[in-house]
């Protein structure tokens, strides 16, 4: 057999696990100009080469050859000369291994798709618009053992089926990557032309560049509390850590539910974990490593009650935090987000509260560049009560719409919300343990 000459290709680490066939699902989105297009086509042209596949190239809608990524399929192929494909107008085949790509709509080919036997990879291109009965369909269409599904696209709006299937939601074996243009700016292959309009998307609408750039939703709820460009000019933000250290701390309940972790110095965040699944004890271990206390010690080896301010969601298990910690001689709030505002006369609860305090600071705090906590922040949504005052949904309520538990948005509430100087004073308890008690009524509620 004739050997196949020496191709020299570059392909970026990112997109490596596109060669990894332990992944059922690979999920890739984000904004313009960041290669996810080309490198699916890339690996795809490149694994064909090897082994003999069956691969289904489709979209939502496909009204002729020309809406499928036919044409970039056949460009990498005469890019880089690949003389053992053969393309024709409607397929595309590996001459000497047999693979064949085909190309087909979902919404119109459903029941030909069905039939579509030994299918190996399905690459869903432009996975933004596929509805959710075109998932139903095609997701267990694709069932030969190893088989796999490719999903690339920028999200349209909050909830695309697709994203909330694959991103919002842990699935077993499925990869997700966000990729933007920094991805391609970073190797030094963001073309000038491309740079060009992204500036000026950027001076001239950010919301427009936001979502064509960054791969955010296009459209956002009147009702929601925090801006999306708000937000993203706040993880755009670089300020320098100034200021005391305070952190927010947003306890699992149940299910999926995350354990969060939010550090900020001054106005910028600077660090943040997430587990599940801890127990009360192990959530405190990790939770004092994450302090850094060892860092901080006092000459007679006890912690630095001035170092660091603890902020625990002190609801339902998130309790047993809150009294270890102080147990444990550690500086500590416990916010009950149920409780009564300071201003009653304008927010029914804390936790109202605490979210519009966020919306009137951020366009002075910096935030780490976080796709999660972008959209946990931008989807929570707020109405007037009976009295005229402003109210944050509720958790429930929130999560009926879709979406998964805000635990991220949580805890960046908690870590950014004021607690007044002077609002709290230690009483010594007994010779190693110390509680903090408010002084001002309503400010913060904790159990005694």
């Amino acid at each position: 057999m004739q050997s196949q000459p020496t191709v020299r290709i570059k392909f970026l680490t990112e997109f490596k696990e596109l060669f990894n066939p332990a992944w059922r699902n690979l999920v890739y989105y984000g904004g313009r100009g960041s290669g996810k297009s080309r490198h699916v086509a890339l690996s795809l042209v490149l694994r064909g080469r090897d082994t003999r596949l069956l691969i289904l190239c489709t979209r939502e809608l496909q009204n002729t050859i020309a809406d499928s990524v036919h044409k970039l399929l056949s460009d990498i192929i005469n890019e880089y000369e690949f003389a053992d494909y053969e393309i024709t107008e409607k397929v595309i085949r590996n001459t000497r291994t047999g693979t064949e790509f085909i190309f087909k709509g979902l919404r119109h080919n459903s029941t030909e798709i069905k039939s579509t036997e030994g299918i190996d990879i399905a690459w869903v291109e432009e996975a933004q618009s596929i509805s959710e009965a075109s998932l139903k369909v095609l997701v267990p269409t694709i069932r030969k053992p190893g088989s796999q599904l490719i999903y690339t696209f920028n999200r349209k709006e909050e909830l695309d089926p697709v994203y909330v299937r694959y991103v919002r939601t842990e699935r077993a074996r499925t990869y997700v990557r966000k990729v933007n243009y920094d991805v391609l700016d970073r190797a030094g292959l963001f073309p000038d032309e491309l740079r060009e309009e992204m500036e000026a998307d950027k001076a001239a609408d950010y919301g427009l560049y936001a979502h064509v750039w960054l791969g955010e939703p296009v459209a956002q709820s009147d009702a929601a509390i925090l801006g999306r460009d708000g937000v993203l000019g706040a993880m755009e933000r670089d300020i320098e850590p100034e200021g005391a250290i305070e952190i927010g701390v947003d306890v699992a309940r149940m299910g999926d539910d995350r354990t969060v972790f939010m550090k900020r110095k001054g106005l910028k965040v600077i660090d943040k974990r997430t587990y599940t699944k801890l127990r009360t004890t192990e959530v405190c271990d990790k939770l004092e490593l994450f302090a850094n206390y060892e860092k901080e010690l006092l000459s007679d080896g006890g912690p630095n009650p001035d170092s660091v301010l603890l902020k625990i969601d002190d609801t339902g298990v998130g309790g047993g935090v809150t009294d270890e910690m102080i147990r444990r001689g550690y500086r500590v709030v416990a916010i009950n987000f149920g409780a009564k505002a300071t201003d009653p006369d304008k927010y029914p609860n804390l936790i109202s509260e605490a979210w519009f305090y966020l919306a009137s600071i951020i366009d002075t705090v910096d935030l780490e560049m976080d796709d999660e906590a972008l959209g946990e922040l931008t989807s929570r949504q707020w109405k007037m009560d009976s009295k005229g005052r402003r109210g944050v949904e509720g958790k429930a309520d929130y999560k009926k719409r879709g979406n998964r538990s805000p635990d991220i948005a949580d805890a960046i509430i908690m870590c950014f919300y004021n607690i007044q100087p002077g609002s709290f004073s230690r009483a010594e308890e007994s010779s190693n343990e110390h509680r903090y008690k408010p002084q001002t009524a309503g400010l913060l509620n904790r159990r005694f």
